[in-house]
């Protein structure tokens, strides 16, 4: 079996060339990407929830063998501690409570490191070109948009049970 890869370079969606790389123009802008608060890159977004929802789907199979099958609620709060994480809030839970919670914090701890394995690449105001960690606002969008996608699945699913279907 190969190896998952650890670096997930996002690219345009059109696949743009390298050298069509988003410019970092000023030093300010710099600053403002570096302090997490720039403009998020909703162009990423598709291939960020990508990743992120492998990183997940294979954490929550490796509970199946122990006994944990987590439910929606469970991942859904762990999707929106990371959002808080984002913002610069610590984790809610404390370590270890229990198993259940414990594997919980575990799921939290998967999410909350993928932005340092998912590159993207920008021109600096030096001109060279360099990848950078996802920065911290496109990072919050794409989490806020898994949440929203779990939500309406669930939505769509009590739907059709509602239908029969």
């Amino acid at each position: 079996m190969r190896a998952p890869r650890r670096e997930t370079p996002t690219t345009h969606p059109a696949k743009a060339p390298a050298t069509s790389a988003p410019a970092i123009r000023t030093e300010g802008e710099l600053k403002k990407l570096i302090a997490g608060k720039g403009k998020a890159d909703t162009t990423q977004t598709a291939a960020v929830l990508a990743r992120v929802s492998i990183v997940m789907a294979d954490y929550i199979e490796g509970g199946k063998p122990i006994g944990i099958v987590l439910n929606p609620i469970e991942i859904l709060s762990a999707i929106a501690a990371a959002i808080k994480e984002a913002e610069g809030q610590p984790s809610p839970w404390p370590d270890g409570a229990d198993a259940r919670t414990f594997f919980i914090h575990g799921l939290y701890d998967e999410i909350i490191q993928q932005p340092s394995n998912i590159f993207e690449t920008k021109i600096f105001p030096d001109g060279t070109e360099r990848y950078i960690p996802l920065d911290k606002a496109t990072w919050k969008a794409c989490l806020q948009r898994l949440h929203e996608q779990i939500i309406a699945s669930g939505t769509k699913i009590g739907e059709r049970k509602k239908r029969g279907g």
